[in-house]
């Protein structure tokens, strides 16, 4: 296994453990801590790494000072992350599988957007990404989607749109900058933005600073994060890191049937063993 094959098994492991904490924080505190707490640990993680990796912050962000549409980026990064990690919560709160399903819908677009700004993928890569995508309508209309309401089909939707732009946002910004600086400035933004909305809020600044579940699924995102960010563009497509995060589907989507009664582990098993199907190319 090469070293961009292991990025992505961990990648993979680390996905499945932060899906889980997610869907525990969901139900058992507000909302709005989400976007605290990920940002927290995210630049806890960051600040562990700058032995090995701060010498990047430095050249990002002067790349930043001198293209500020680059900086703006990362801003906007940063609250787009905050509504994506609020609505996140949301929709997972009422059907996990269908938080996860979208980034097999979303992937299909990934490709599709970061294609035309330049990134190169094999007809494997082509096939995994568009494959999971219309798994993703399948399940829309046949899966545990089709249960949820009106409020969380849109919900859905909110989130389709706002992982792509992310995706954009990702490919643009690592590869005219780098990873760490990136990272960093977008979970400032996302650190500063979460405590200026909810200064008055004092129990979810407590809950996400102290809560278990908040602080575990802290950790496990940053180090997703991190791992994911770390092999994205120069190791990694963005699009096969995107795939290989859908491809923890079969895991999930059973996990949700055993403990959250989604559906049954049987028709569970047959949308995530799809799912894991397509991707398969991508290792062979």
């Amino acid at each position: 296994m090469t070293a961009a094959h292991a990025l992505l098994a961990l990648l993979f492991l680390l996905t499945i453990g932060l899906l889980l904490t997610l869907k525990i924080c969901s139900v058992q505190i507000d909302h709005r801590t989400a976007p605290i707490f990920i940002s927290l640990w995210t630049l806890l993680g960051a600040a562990a790494a700058a032995p090995r990796y701060g010498h990047l912050l430095r050249p990002g962000w002067e790349k930043m000072a001198a293209e500020p549409y680059l900086l703006a980026l990362c801003v906007a990064k940063g609250a787009f992350l905050y509504l994506l990690l609020v609505i996140s919560q949301e929709l997972m709160k009422e059907s996990l599988s269908s938080r996860h399903y979208v980034t097999p819908l979303s992937v299909g677009l990934v490709a599709v957007v970061n294609a035309a700004l330049g990134e190169h993928l094999t007809p494997k890569e082509w096939f995994s990404a568009l494959g999971l995508c219309a798994l993703a309508v399948g399940f829309f209309f046949k899966g545990h989607l089709s249960d949820l309401s009106r409020q969380g089909k849109t919900t859905y939707v909110k989130l389709v749109a706002i992982s792509v732009l992310l995706a954009a946002f990702d490919h643009v910004l690592i590869g005219r900058t780098n990873w760490y600086a990136m990272l960093v400035v977008s979970n400032v933004t996302l650190l500063g933005l979460s405590l200026l909305l909810n200064r008055a809020e004092t129990a979810v600044l407590r809950d996400a600073l102290f809560h278990k579940s908040a602080a575990l699924a802290g950790v496990f995102y940053m180090a997703a994060e991190i791992v994911k960010d770390y092999q994205e563009v120069t190791i990694n497509p963005v699009s096969v890191v995107v795939t290989v995060q859908a491809a923890t589907k079969p895991v999930i989507l059973i996990l949700a049937a055993i403990l959250w009664k989604e559906r049954t582990v049987r028709e569970q098993m047959v949308w995530g063993v799809l799912a894991f199907i397509v991707t398969l190319p991508l290792f062979l």
